[in-house]
């Protein structure tokens, strides 16, 4: 009877230590499910702010010191529509490409016979979505996105 009952006390001291094992084994999962997810998004955000640098690099290199007279006559009345890729040039920066058109346009005279001259640049990476300024004369008057539309 002494040997069942030692049998019987070792196996309720092992059964807590099996219980504690499965709880610690759950705390680590969790925590390296954790671990992973904040790494994953971590490497998101730092494609993110890779993808925004060049736009960083392109209004440092084109919008803050604008070149008014790179810009071409636009051809239309007004702006020409941005799925018209004739006037596009292209602009690098460490393996990204930007293609950009730069345009300018000439208002009807006033009363006064004053003409003011607009101008506009938009740049895109896909062709649908463009980020465009416009000043007039030499003054930026807006920037934003904007969308072409088939």
């Amino acid at each position: 009877m002494n040997l069942s009952l030692f049998r019987a006390q070792r196996a309720w001291v092992s059964l807590p230590i099996i219980a504690l094992l499965l709880a610690m084994s759950s705390l680590s999962m969790h925590f390296q499910e954790r671990l992973m997810a904040s790494y994953k998004w971590h490497g998101q955000v730092n494609e993110v702010e890779a993808d925004q640098q060049i736009w960083t690099d392109f209004r440092q290199a084109l919008v803050m010191t604008p070149g008014f007279t790179l810009a071409k006559a636009s051809e239309c009345i007004g702006f020409c529509d941005l799925d018209e890729r004739s006037q596009e040039k292209t602009w690098r920066k460490d393996n990204q490409l930007v293609r950009y058109r730069w345009e300018s346009y000439e208002s009807l005279p006033d009363e006064f016979d004053n003409a003011k001259i607009s101008y506009r640049l938009c740049a895109t990476q896909n062709q649908q979505q463009y980020l465009c300024w416009w000043w007039r004369e030499d003054r930026l008057l807006a920037s934003g996105w904007v969308s072409a539309s088939d």
